[in-house]
């Protein structure tokens, strides 16, 4: 895992134990764990490996 990313979207990654190779949330946007200020709008969360970035999740 890499960055802010939400628990919801981490805990899912642990359960469903997709063929990826981590999950990112790019940007540091407000609202995330570990950052300041009110969640904007919905975290698209992403997943990387050899099926190139797609999204995981929105939060």
């Amino acid at each position: 895992m890499e960055g802010h990313v939400p628990v919801a979207a981490v805990e899912r990654l642990l359960v469903q134990k997709p063929a990826v190779r981590g999950i990112a949330l790019p940007g540091m946007p407000t609202g995330s764990p570990g950052m300041g200020g009110v969640q904007a709008a919905p975290f698209r969360v992403m997943s990387f490996g050899a099926q190139g970035t797609q999204l995981f999740a929105v939060e």
